[in-house]
């Protein structure tokens, strides 16, 4: 069970409090970080800013005893993935069949995997999005996945390494203008490529309440892979979203997180991590808005009901919740 990094604010004492909290409520955190391009293209340098983060970062894990989830992203989440994100100016509109790009991704997941040693590590974040916009694209990536998942294990053979998937958008319920029909073969088809199976899932955005959800909501997946299932991230809103993007109330949320608690251990699960600790203040008013409700404590740091249920079930071992 764990935590992502986000703080309930953006500076560093408030990072360095979001890996403090998840040390105390859990036992591993995951680290979201897109690829600083300029740092890894070729003939770059490491630059002291990134130096500096990957050092304090490892000290706080190990202080902390900590399991570490790292997931590289490197697609445009304020635009729906549809494009790299945080490229250099020169290298703007480029995709995963350019030779710099590809240089540098590789070379930023060995960093990964030299620097932190990961438990598990993603290759892509929420790549079936990315899928959508760009199939043209997709055995570019496909290929360069392959490429880095060598590198890595050649750095740290016991890292498990993935792509994640978001999961509601995976199976066509996913709210947006593009609607499209349940996309099962994409697991299937890259399930010689991964060790473990991770999703991103936030039913709020696609049911009006956590008793909507199917009953099978998570175990059918096990029908489209034999490899190990991880909840990469998850959540569910504690408040209606901006222009009715999704549902979600303090007690959807409670009942919500109690039936992913049971599922963990039936489906199994190898690892849950919930996306945020806090409401983060910072994503209103943002293209991330919808998740400005989903953390389990408040922004003046207040319970909501379902914390007293994540902490809990962090006290006692996966396999006793």
């Amino acid at each position: 069970m764990g935590f992502s990094s986000l703080p309930r604010e953006l500076n560093a004492d408030a990072y360095a409090d979001a890996l403090e909290f998840a040390g105390e409520h859990g036992d591993m955190v995951l680290i979201q970080r897109m690829l600083p391009w300029a740092d890894f293209v070729p003939g770059a340098q490491v630059s002291e800013e990134t130096a500096n983060n990957t050092a304090s970062e490892r000290e706080a894990i190990d202080e902390h005893d900590l399991g570490l989830f790292f997931a590289i992203d490197v697609t445009d989440g304020a635009t729906g993935r549809d494009r790299l994100v945080e490229l250099p100016p020169d290298m703007a509109g480029r995709r995963f069949d350019d030779a710099a790009v590809r240089a540098a991704f590789v070379s930023y997941a060995e960093y990964v995997a030299l620097n932190y040693k990961p438990q598990y590590l993603a290759l892509g974040v929420e790549m079936n999005l990315y899928y959508q916009k760009n199939k043209d694209d997709w055995e570019n990536f496909r290929s360069l996945y392959r490429e880095a998942y060598a590198a890595v294990k050649k750095q740290s053979p016991g890292t498990q390494v993935t792509v994640t998937w978001q999961y509601e958008d995976l199976q066509g319920i996913f709210p947006r203008e593009d609607q499209h029909f349940a996309e099962w073969e994409l697991v299937s088809a890259w399930d010689g490529d991964v060790d473990f199976v991770g999703i991103s899932s936030y039913p709020s955005f696609a049911y009006a309440s956590a008793a909507a959800i199917p009953d099978v909501y998570y175990s059918q997946l096990r029908a489209f892979t034999s490899k190990p299932i991880a909840l990469a991230e998850f959540g569910y809103s504690s408040a209606p979203g901006h222009q009715g993007l999704n549902s979600g109330t303090e007690e959807d949320q409670t009942a919500y997180l109690r039936r992913v608690l049971r599922e963990a251990e039936l489906v199994p699960m190898a690892f849950i991590v919930w996306f945020a600790i806090w409401d983060p203040a910072y994503a209103r008013g943002t293209a991330f808005s919808a998740f400005q409700s989903i953390g389990l404590l408040r922004e003046d740091d207040t319970e909501k009901p379902a914390w007293t249920f994540w902490a809990d079930a962090a006290a006692q071992p996966l396999a006793e919740q």
